[in-house]
C-alpha cells in the first residue's frame, strides 16, 4: 500500500509547488515580464551596444506567441523611445529613426516618446525630419513627450560658432510642433535639459509657446528639477487660467 501511496503523493507535492505562467494573474505576470525585460536604460534609441543590452531580453519574445504578445507589450510599453537617433552612427542621411523600422503593432503600445535636441546643432542631421515614415500617428497610446535640450545656441557663448541667432530655436520649435501634431492622444510634454541651458532662454521659450499653443500640459524632468521656484509655479498657475479660457 506504501508503494501505491508514495508516487500520488509526490505528485501533489509537485503540483503545490509550481504553477504555470499563464495560470498567474496578469498583474503578476506582467510585474514578471518587466523584472525581465526592462533594462536599467530606460530610454531607447539607436545605438551599438543595444545588441548587449536588449537582444538577449527580446529572444523571449520567441517562447511562444502568446508569451511573446505579452512580452513586446510590457517591452514597449514600458521604455520611452527615442523619435530621432543621437549616436554618431546612426547619423546619416540614409539611416532610417527607430521609430521608422518598428512595426505598427509595436508602435501601437508605446506610451511615453524623446526628442532630444542639441546633436547638431548648428547642421542638423539629415534624418531629423518629421514624415509619415515615423508612424507618429499609429502611437495611440503615447500620452508624454519627453523634450531634453541639450545646448542653446542662441546664448552668447555660441556666437561666432552659430549659423544665425535663432537658427536652431527656429528648426526646434517647428520640430516639436510637427510631432505634437501627429501624436493623436498626447497629452503631457516633458521638459528638461543640462545646466548650461537657461529656462528662459530663446530656446525654451520657443519650446514652451509651441507646447501652450497646442494646449498640451507643460511638466518639469528630473535633471534640473524645474517648476518647484515661486516664479515657476505662478506662470504654470497662469497657463492654467489661460487654458480655462480657452475651453
Amino acid at each position: 500500500m506504501s508503494s501505491v501511496g508514495g508516487p500520488v503523493e509526490s505528485s501533489v507535492v509537485l503540483k503545490e509547488r509550481f504553477t504555470r505562467f499563464f495560470d498567474l494573474p496578469f498583474e503578476i505576470r506582467s510585474k514578471i515580464l518587466s523584472s525581465l525585460l526592462c533594462t536599467d536604460r530606460r530610454t531607447v534609441d539607436l545605438d551599438p551596444s543595444n545588441y548587449r543590452a536588449a537582444a538577449a531580453r527580446l529572444n523571449l519574445f520567441l517562447v511562444s506567441k502568446r508569451f511573446g504578445f505579452e512580452a513586446y507589450h510590457v517591452f514597449y510599453a514600458g521604455h520611452t523611445f527615442r523619435i530621432f537617433q543621437t549616436h554618431g552612427r546612426f547619423l546619416g542621411a540614409k539611416t532610417e529613426p527607430l521609430l521608422a523600422r518598428l512595426p505598427s503593432y509595436y508602435r501601437n503600445v508605446l506610451t511615453s516618446l524623446e526628442l532630444r535636441l542639441g546633436p547638431g546643432w548648428s547642421n542638423p542631421p539629415k534624418p531629423w525630419y518629421v514624415s509619415d515614415r515615423l508612424g507618429l500617428e499609429n502611437c495611440i497610446a503615447v500620452r508624454t513627450l519627453r523634450v531634453f535640450a541639450e545646448v542653446d545656441p542662441s546664448s552668447p557663448i555660441f556666437k561666432g560658432f552659430r549659423l544665425n541667432g535663432d537658427f536652431f530655436t527656429t528648426f526646434s520649435g517647428s520640430l516639436l510642433q510637427q510631432v505634437i501634431e501627429r501624436l493623436p492622444v498626447l497629452d503631457t510634454v516633458e521638459f528638461d535639459a543640462y545646466p548650461s541651458v537657461d529656462r528662459h532662454g530663446a530656446l525654451m521659450m520657443r519650446l514652451l509657446e509651441v507646447t501652450r499653443t497646442a494646449r498640451k500640459r507643460v511638466a518639469w524632468g528630473p535633471e534640473r528639477e524645474w517648476g518647484d521656484s515661486l516664479a515657476d509655479k505662478l506662470e504654470l498657475a497662469r497657463l492654467k487660467a489661460r487654458q480655462m479660457q480657452l475651453l
